[in-house]
């Protein structure tokens, strides 16, 4: 397992409407993990307690961040202008996100839906696997996974 790095910050918001919610990450952290200005894929631990897999972004004004979607600050009771105290480690994972189970067996089944699984952009994988991860129960990640993989064979995903 990856050493993890650690580093504190603080839950900021993007002046815009609807702005997204963000912590900087160090420039000394984000260059353990990028290339450049490259997003590098990470497994993240916000107060020890709130566990997801994201990416350290480049910053248009310069240095790098990590988004905080609004599931991660509910699950973590988290503020704007709270203080984080954060943990990032490499993301190994084979897409950036964790297969769920039902995926990985509609695809080890289906040939097609797999290579057609294996030929999107890594994006759109990630996003594919999110959602389906997202369902709560196991006949509702069943369903999309089959959703999905339909989708994919009706080229509506590249």
């Amino acid at each position: 397992m990856e050493e993890e790095v650690h580093f504190e910050s603080i839950l900021e918001r993007l002046p815009k409407p609807g702005g997204e919610f963000y912590m900087v990450v160090p420039d000394d952290v984000a260059a353990q993990f990028t290339e450049g200005r490259k997003p590098a894929r990470v497994r993240c631990v916000i107060n020890g307690a709130v566990h997801f897999q994201c990416a350290i972004r480049p910053r248009g004004g310069g240095g790098f961040y990590i988004n905080v979607a609004t599931a991660l600050r509910q699950q973590g009771k988290l503020v704007l202008g709270q203080k984080l105290h954060a943990a990032v480690r490499k993301d190994d994972s084979e897409y950036g996100r964790d297969m769920p189970e039902e995926l990985q067996e509609l695809l080890a089944q289906d040939d097609e839906a797999k290579r057609l699984f294996e030929s999107a952009k890594p994006v759109n994988q990630r996003a594919i696997i999110h959602y389906i991860a997202s369902a709560k129960s196991v006949q509702v990640r069943i369903d999309r996974s089959i959703m999905m993989t339909d989708r994919l064979k009706n080229s509506r995903i590249t």
